[in-house]
Order: C-alpha cells, then sequence, then structure tokens
C-alpha cells in the first residue's frame, strides 16, 4: 500500500490514517445499513404480534428507525476524526438552526406525540379530516398515510389531527345507516312503512335495539319523503348503506296504488 501511494505522489504517512477511517465509516455505514434492514422490520414484525396497540407499534417501529440513522451519522462523524466536543457543538448550533426552520415539523411531532397518547386514531380506523377522508394505514412521527377507497396514498400532517375537528367512522362499535325515499301523494304511507319495517327485520344485518324507524320527512304538494334509520355493525355500514337502498326502493315500487 504505501508502494502504491509512492507511485502516485501521495505521502503514505498522511494518507494512510484517512484510508483506514475512510474505511472504517464505510463499514460503519454497511452495518447501520444491516441493522436498519434486519433490526427495524423485524421490531415492527414483532410489535404487531404483541398486544400493544397497532399504532404504537407503527409510530415506535418509526421512531426507532430515525433514531438508528442519528447513531449511525455520529459515528460516521466521530470516525472520520470529528473531534467529540466540536460535533456536540456543530449539533447544537445545526439543532437549533434545525429548531428555528423546521418548526411545523417539530409541530407534527409534538402532535404525533398527543395523538398516540389519546388514541385520537388507531391504525385501521376510517376517518374524515377537513375534506380528506380514508383509512389510516401507518401512523409515522411527523404524519400519517391514509389511504381512500379508490385506493390513493394521502399523507396528512399530524398538526392537522390535533388544530380541527377528525370525524372517526369506525371509533364505535355500531353506527347508524339513513336512507330517504320519495313517494307520491296518492300512495299509501302506512303500507309503505309496514313493508318497509319487514324488509329490515328480515335483514339479518339490521340490529333489533334501536329499533329501525320510519317517518316522514318532508311533504309538499307533489311527494312526501320517508326517512328510513336503522342500526347495523361499524364494519357492516358501507354495505348496508349502498345494497339496502334498492331492495328498500323496489318493494315500496311494489305498492304504486291509490289510498283506498
Amino acid at each position: 500500500m504505501r508502494d502504491f501511494f509512492l507511485r502516485i505522489g501521495v505521502d503514505p504517512e498522511w494518507a494512510l490514517p484517512y484510508l483506514g477511517r475512510f474505511l472504517g465509516a464505510l463499514l460503519i455505514l454497511a452495518v447501520g445499513w444491516l441493522a436498519s434492514r434486519y433490526l427495524v422490520g423485524p421490531l415492527r414484525r414483532l410489535l404487531e404480534r404483541t398486544r400493544l396497540d397497532p399504532s404504537v407499534g407503527s409510530f415506535l417501529a418509526n421512531t426507532s428507525r430515525t433514531v438508528l440513522l442519528v447513531i449511525i451519522i455520529i459515528a460516521v462523524l466521530q470516525q472520520i476524526g470529528v473531534e467529540a466536543a466540536s460535533m456536540l457543538t456543530l449539533l447544537g448550533t445545526i439543532g437549533l438552526a434545525v429548531a428555528l426552520s423546521l418548526q411545523g415539523s417539530l409541530a407534527n411531532f409534538a402532535s404525533g406525540l398527543l395523538v398516540l397518547s389519546f388514541r385520537m386514531v388507531r391504525v385501521g380506523d376510517l376517518i374524515e379530516v377537513g375534506e380528506l377522508r380514508g383509512r389510516v394505514a401507518e401512523m409515522l412521527p411527523f404524519h400519517v398515510i391514509l389511504v381512500t377507497t379508490d385506493n390513493q396514498r394521502i399523507t396528512v400532517p399530524n398538526t392537522l389531527l390535533t388544530s380541527g375537528p377528525i370525524r372517526n367512522n369506525s371509533a364505535l362499535p355500531v353506527r347508524r345507516v339513513l336512507w330517504t325515499l320519495p313517494l307520491r301523494p296518492q300512495e299509501n304511507l302506512d303500507a309503505a312503512r309496514e313493508l318497509i319495517l319487514a324488509r329490515l327485520h328480515a335483514d339479518a344485518r339490521i340490529l333489533p335495539d334501536p329499533a329501525p324507524q320510519v317517518y316522514v320527512q318532508d311533504w309538499t304538494d307533489d311527494k312526501r319523503v320517508l326517512a328510513i334509520t336503522a342500526w347495523t355493525a361499524t364494519g357492516k355500514y358501507p354495505a348496508v348503506q349502498q345494497e339496502l337502498l334498492e331492495v328498500l326502493g323496489r318493494g315500496v315500487e311494489t305498492l304504486r296504488r291509490p289510498v283506498g
């Protein structure tokens, strides 16, 4: 190796220490990459198999990846010869600059801790934040990943979850379904109400308590609008909402005859 440096005109006494430091830094990066791949991934799977809340597991796994990255960077800086005191001073200066320039990111991190601590949302919840609607796929230190019903990925900063209202559509075990059906003035309201209730009671997805209700929501010269409410399990809500409207509508159509 010394002969190689002499042939290219470089002093071996100067180059060899730097070469060792450079190779050591590469080794640290390689070990850090392997640790990130083979430790963080299994940690995430381990947390998923425990009784720990999935939201907490997702947050801890992503935070551990960030902490590991910081440790690797510090180790590389030490290896290439940056003294500890100088490095701490440098990190303090950089930290102050980053804190001033990334106040929004720090606010997102703090908001993430609040969301996690108070369990405002969890992985798997179907939520609405402003005009955004989707299922929580992952909770990260600075943002939450939503997946919409048409399979789009939305990144929502954590501050949006703590600075405004959140509609959580899956937090409670049951939900109320609402339909509206228009009737002609000459149609029999009592017969329509009985038929609708019979169809609802015949569907196993409709809960008997609270009982389904049918009432007149609007009364005009040209139509009567029936409002129909029923309760079902939260997981069955989308299918019940979509499927029973046609069933109830077709049932009412069989009553198209004048009163009396």
